[in-house]
């Protein structure tokens, strides 16, 4: 008996081993955040930054996301996995996270939306939605910010910031982000009152687009028309809403040597560039999806129509003009 003890020990070690950190934070969030924190798409995870948040904000965002912003939310990890990335996190720093309190600040909304408006505005925007008039190129930021300023409206920050780490941010400043400390301009109570008012915040309502492709990343639809002919009445269509078309390509092209690529998968990419120079002064992001295309594929005897949804793909960049104008390309 005893040595069966010891052998269903051992084949049970692995299932009862802490989940990997690492691989965690490779396999979900390096692609953003890069290898060791060091940003790119995602917020560089500084030293700076780490000793500005608590494990609990960190796992929260996880969780959570930033819903409309790049950051998605990981509601498929399971707890034990996201400390697991929050505690590879803090290991390149070698020091623990700060711990705050849980308690609501006693502070006054009413009293802190003139202090809000008076300081925080020019970055973070009216709304709270880091779209302040800045001096950057989109209006939306400062010119020195290495990063946008935060989304203080957004769903997945108002669930995971505490009251207390908002003050604590506002006192301090965060250099990494261009913020500057509040320390001799506003009081701890006068913070108090903002972060009351930030509290009342709330994301703009925005156009959803065509009900029956919300949240999907794909419009996919079947031609009742051969290959041929139904990219011929794409061109056509798009030639009609005055779109330039460029050369089309073998989706295959330069993926597989020219004897083995699908000549029944075709991408049609499409622009209008006086649209195109409208919507890039809008936010310049935007040229990394550019041009617009739309796929023709016959598959089993079907023949596919897909083209990104574009309606969802403009939330992705946190600008409200931007989605308003994607919702209308999309009934283009």
């Amino acid at each position: 008996m005893k040595h069966l003890n010891w052998l269903l020990l051992l084949l049970c070690a692995p299932l009862l081993a802490a989940p990997d950190g690492k691989a965690l934070y490779e396999d979900n969030c390096s692609v953003c955040h890069h290898s060791r924190g060091e940003g790119g798409i995602g917020l560089p995870l500084t030293d700076e930054i780490l000793s500005q948040v608590s494990d609990d904000y960190i796992a929260k965002t996880i969780r959570h996301g930033r819903p409309g912003r790049i950051m998605p939310s990981f509601e498929a990890l399971s707890p034990a996995q996201v400390k697991a990335i929050v505690r590879y996190v803090r290991s390149w720093s070698g020091k623990p996270g700060p711990v705050f309190k849980t308690a609501k600040l006693k502070g006054d909304a009413k009293l802190g939306k003139p202090l809000y408006e008076k300081n925080c505005v020019r970055c973070h925007g009216k709304d709270g939605s880091g779209e302040g008039p800045g001096t950057g190129v989109t209006m939306s930021r400062e010119r020195t910010f290495m990063v946008m300023p935060a989304a203080l409206n957004n769903r997945g920050f108002q669930q995971s910031a505490s009251d207390a780490m908002i003050h604590d941010i506002v006192l301090s400043g965060r250099k990494v982000g261009g913020m500057p400390s509040f320390k001799s301009k506003l009081s701890d109570q006068e913070i108090s009152h903002v972060v009351a008012y930030l509290r009342t915040l709330k994301p703009p309502v925005i156009r959803q687009g065509m009900e029956e492709w919300r949240g999907k990343p794909a419009y996919i639809m079947e031609s009742p028309y051969g290959f041929d002919t139904t990219v011929e009445n794409v061109k056509q269509a798009l030639t009609g809403a005055n779109f330039r078309i460029f050369p089309q390509r073998y989706l295959e092209q330069g993926l597989a040597d020219e004897f083995s690529v699908n000549t029944r998968q075709v991408s049609i990419r499409f622009c209008n560039f006086k649209e195109l120079y409208h919507l890039l002064n809008i936010d310049p992001r935007l040229g990394t999806v550019l041009p617009c295309r739309i796929n023709v594929i016959e598959r089993n005897g079907k023949v596919l129509v897909i083209s990104a949804n574009v309606a969802q793909l403009a939330t992705l960049f946190n600008n409200q003009e931007l989605s308003e104008v994607g919702v209308l390309m999309e009934e283009v």
